[in-house]
């Protein structure tokens, strides 16, 4: 239960066909992460599963003894969350469904390919992942049920998918009530307003608001709110709340609570967020001994990042606690909390002869742990382990959000440099071939007062058609530049407009079309010039085009000869084309344009027999 994208998948390959190695070698040549191992049976499956350290198994299902689900289901009895993929020559419904049945996590035909490993080394990858994400949200949420304060988790939609026993007993509700319901219901129709106005713009702003709001129990009656609202991953808020009028004494550590939240969302590095929690549960708990260790892939560990003076002085040098070793080890793996009273009674202990007998370990979800130690037995009350648990949860949350924007960052910077890449791509296609191009159509205007027309003739279509090569280069290389600005684009306008950009001879336009589409006006253009000249350049003179409106979007058809059903597949290809001076970079581009927008392109016969090309998913105005 580490960080994703680097983590070693450890695979169990359980298959008794000779060629099981092979396989096992192929998957791993096919993604670095994997470490496959192979066992013959299903028995020796389960005997290596009891040894641990496997995070996937994948399964034939003819097997010796028993078969594949009945092995998932001996599986499933001890590892109920373990991804397991059925990967078999058996391919009938009544084995998928019986699989299925058992709980599968995913099923796969061997088939009649040479080669399918580099689909279920991808299918590994992502089971895996999903069980990993699965446990890391699990393992949160149920921080949260132990956390003092109300907290509760409202989705982008303004449900909520997640509240605490805490939270849901402040407004007269079990929990399961709660969850899937708008946040409205928590608020009188004034307050609500309120918090529309002011507190919503506030939180998007800044990410982070803290104040008083009114809240409406299910009993109709209303209370004062001390309340906070924090922006998690993505559009999530995660939204806390105590009883102004019942905070029975802790007004300094509700404080407390509040000034630590604010601070955890400021902070930018995981270094910040550590010392801001050490502070916190030294200051505002009273555990002057205390300590967050992250997990450090390199050196697969958890290394302390911040400490209090006090935990210094009793343990001098703060020390990593490497894999498999000791109770906070226990604590990062399976996300559990651990109170112990007296320590020294506890088997597995990193330290044996520690000076510490009472210890706190909390999870900080996948991103490691936090201690806090005292050196008298029974130390700990229970407002020390919930108010404690509550700097855990929000440190989660704080630390869930600076991995998610660092990820962000990093994909932009990724696409700041391909795109750059694409402009010197770009200029090269435009200075370096375009410059040699028109060198070379000169000296051919030369040569055609001296030599034979019929020659000159083929140079010159050659040249046109590197022409034509190289706006198709340069269109496929634009349209890596950015994302699509969409605006309002009255599609018939722009069906005239291409009209006028493409050499269209003899052939006619007709629009059927008054729609209005959400399109950047651009790339629309592009598309809709890109499959005008398809048509005119496969069909005869007198040839029309029409654009007009299909379910979900619109088309562009024409009277031609049409695209054969077995081609149609392959049209949009880079390279496929039927004509000898075709670029096969067209339909392609359409494609590319089609999906940057979201939507799906198919090529039809139209009702005249000839080629039609239906673009759906598009949003009119």
């Amino acid at each position: 239960m580490r960080r994703s994208s680097p983590d070693p998948i450890r695979v169990l390959h359980v298959d008794d066909e000779p060629e099981s190695a092979d396989l096992a070698a192929a998957v791993e040549a096919a993604n670095e992460r994997l470490a496959v191992e192979t066992v013959p049976s299903a028995e020796e499956g389960l005997d290596r599963l009891a040894d641990g350290e496997v995070d996937c198994v994948v399964s034939e299902y003819d097997l010796e003894g028993r078969d594949g689900v009945a092995f998932l289901e001996a599986v499933r009895a001890d590892y109920p969350e373990l991804p397991f993929v059925l990967f078999t020559d058996e391919g009938s419904e009544a084995a998928a469904s019986e699989a299925i049945s058992a709980g599968v996590t995913d099923y796969l035909r061997k088939g009649s390919d040479a080669d399918r490993s580099a689909e279920l080394a991808d299918r590994i990858e992502a089971a895996v992942e999903s069980a990993r994400a699965e446990r890391t949200r699990r393992r949160h949420l149920r921080a949260i049920d132990d956390a003092r304060e109300g907290i509760g988790i409202i989705e982008e939609d303004g449900t909520y998918s997640y509240v605490n026993e805490a939270y849901a007993d402040l407004y007269g509700y079990e929990p399961e009530e709660m969850v899937g319901e708008s946040f409205t219901v928590t608020y009188p129709d004034g307050a609500l307003e309120t918090v529309r106005a002011d507190v919503m713009p506030a939180v998007e702003g800044t990410g982070f608001w803290r104040g008083e709001t009114t809240g409406l129990r299910a009993d109709g009656t209303t209370f004062v709110e001390d309340h906070t609202l924090v922006k998690a991953d993505g559009e999530r808020l995660v939204c806390s709340v105590f009883d102004k009028t019942d905070r029975g004494g802790h007004e300094d550590a509700i404080e407390g609570i509040h000034t630590t939240v604010r601070g955890l969302m400021e902070a930018t590095t995981f270094e910040d967020v550590a010392e801001t929690v050490v502070r916190a549960v030294r200051d505002v708990v009273g555990l002057p001994n205390n300590a967050v260790h992250r997990y450090d892939e390199d050196a697969d560990a958890l290394v302390p990042v911040a400490w209090t003076d006090e935990a210094e002085r009793l343990l001098g040098e703060i020390p990593s606690i490497p894999r498999g070793d000791g109770l906070a080890w226990d604590t990062f793996e399976d996300g559990e909390r651990r109170v112990y009273d007296d320590i020294s009674t506890a088997p597995g202990r990193f330290t044996e002869d520690t000076p510490i007998r009472s210890e706190l370990i909390l999870p900080l979800g996948d991103h490691g742990v936090l201690l806090a130690g005292s050196t008298e037995p029974n130390a700990f009350e229970q407002t020390d382990v919930t108010l404690a648990q509550t700097f855990a949860v929000h440190a989660t949350t704080a630390l869930d959000g600076i991995r998610s924007e660092r990820e962000l960052r990093a994909e932009r910077e990724a696409l700041e440099r391909q795109n750059e890449r694409l402009e010197r791509f770009a200029g090269i296609v435009s200075h370096d071939l375009r410059n040699p191009l028109t060198v070379a159509q000169g000296r051919l205007e030369l040569l055609a007062e001296e030599y034979d027309e019929e020659h000159v003739a083929a140079i010159e279509r050659s040249h046109e058609r590197m022409e034509a090569l190289i706006e198709d280069i340069l269109t496929l290389a634009r349209e890596g530049e950015g994302a699509t600005e969409a605006e309002s684009v009255d599609l018939a306008d722009a069906a005239a407009e291409c009209w006028e950009h493409v050499e269209t001879g003899e052939a006619t336009l007709a629009v059927e079309t008054a729609a209005t589409v959400r399109a950047d006006p651009g790339r629309l253009q592009q598309l809709l010039e890109n499959c005008v000249r398809n048509s005119v350049e496969h069909g005869s003179d007198d040839l029309t085009v029409t654009v007009g409106d299909c379910e979900g979007g619109f088309y562009v058809a024409d009277d031609g000869p049409g695209i054969p059903e077995s081609e149609r597949e392959r049209v949009f290809e880079a390279g496929y084309s039927s004509a000898d001076d075709g670029t096969g970079l067209g339909l392609n581009i359409v494609a590319g344009i089609a999906e940057s927008h979201g939507w799906d392109v198919a090529v039809r016969e139209s009702e005249a027999g000839g080629a039609r090309f239906e673009v759906t998913g598009v949003e009119t105005v």
